[in-house]
């Protein structure tokens, strides 16, 4: 919560935000409102003889101060698409917050957490949710018992490899059936690094929504940007984001399997990064009016 409050308040929050010509047309606004309040006050509740003429430099101020609040940073974007019924969303917030979506969890074809950085979701996910490394393991080893795999090895150790897209569910604790999908995206080289490769996401990302559609719940979905961290993929971040939702406009033309999917940008990401939500939004309505 406190990332998101320091991302609200950031300048690139706020340069984004404050646009000059939006900001004078509402602080023009905003005057003229409260000046008709001040006249329809004069004019019916103070005498003849008598005249109420509020301090113009404090009318200004809060002309200001409301026209301000009016251009504030949005760091939640919506998109609804009518005819289909679905909400598709760009939050900046950590994904772990939400507590009525169910989780995608990008992760390798090995499903190896062991020396990946703290940062990484998959370690987030499992820190927050299994007591261990092992536990997670267990866990994740069940749900893929019946998938079929290969052996490699990995920085000398022996571990199964999964194809591209396959997707380990894992009931989340508490209450409303929330799951989170594991999925593997990407390939790992014998040192234990990521091998980019934007057809291994297109790929892992069809197969997600695939099995979601025949196997999953139909919770909210939230997914991080998959590819723009470990993953090492050279495509900038709004294609990433172009991708996953391109790909779910296609999924859904077959089959319905949530009423909402939000793409998650962590507050860190987002200032680092510089994303301009009003770009993605755009994007977002483009992409459906226009099947892009």
């Amino acid at each position: 919560m406190m990332m998101r409050v320091k991302a609200f308040f950031s300048a690139h929050a706020w340069r984004s935000s404050l646009h000059g010509k939006v900001f004078f047309a509402h602080w023009l606004a905003v005057f003229a409102v409260i000046w008709t309040f001040v006249d329809f006050w004069d004019y019916y509740f103070i005498g003849d003889n008598e005249s109420w003429k509020p301090n113009v430099w404090l009318v200004l101020a809060l002309g200001l101060i409301i026209a301000a609040w009016m251009s504030r940073p949005r760091l939640c974007r919506t998109v609804h698409l009518a005819d289909k019924d679905i909400t598709v969303q760009v939050d900046v917030n950590d994904m772990f917050e939400s507590k009525d979506g169910s989780l995608i969890i990008p992760s390798n074809s090995s499903f190896q957490h062991d020396y990946i950085d703290e940062d990484a979701v998959i370690v987030q996910f499992r820190n927050r949710y299994f007591s261990s490394p092992a536990q997670f393991d267990e866990a994740i080893a069940q749900a893929l018992q019946h998938e079929p795999k290969t052996c490699v090895t990995i920085k000398g150790k022996t571990v199964n490899k999964y194809p591209i897209g396959t997707v380990a569910q894992i009931p989340l604790p508490g209450h409303g059936g929330r799951v989170a999908y594991v999925l593997a995206s990407a390939e790992l080289n014998e040192h234990g690094r990521g091998e980019p490769d934007i057809n291994h996401l297109r790929s892992a990302l069809t197969s997600l929504w695939n099995y979601i559609g025949q196997q999953g719940n139909t919770r909210p979905l939230i997914i991080p940007v998959i590819g723009s961290g470990r993953q090492r993929l050279t495509q900038n971040r709004l294609k990433l984001i172009a991708l996953i939702v391109g790909t779910f406009l296609a999924a859904i033309q077959q089959r319905k399997f949530t009423n909402r999917l939000t793409l998650a940008i962590l507050p860190r990401a987002y200032m680092q990064n510089k994303y301009h939500l009003d770009d993605i939004e755009t994007y977002l309505i483009c992409a459906d009016t226009f099947d892009l």
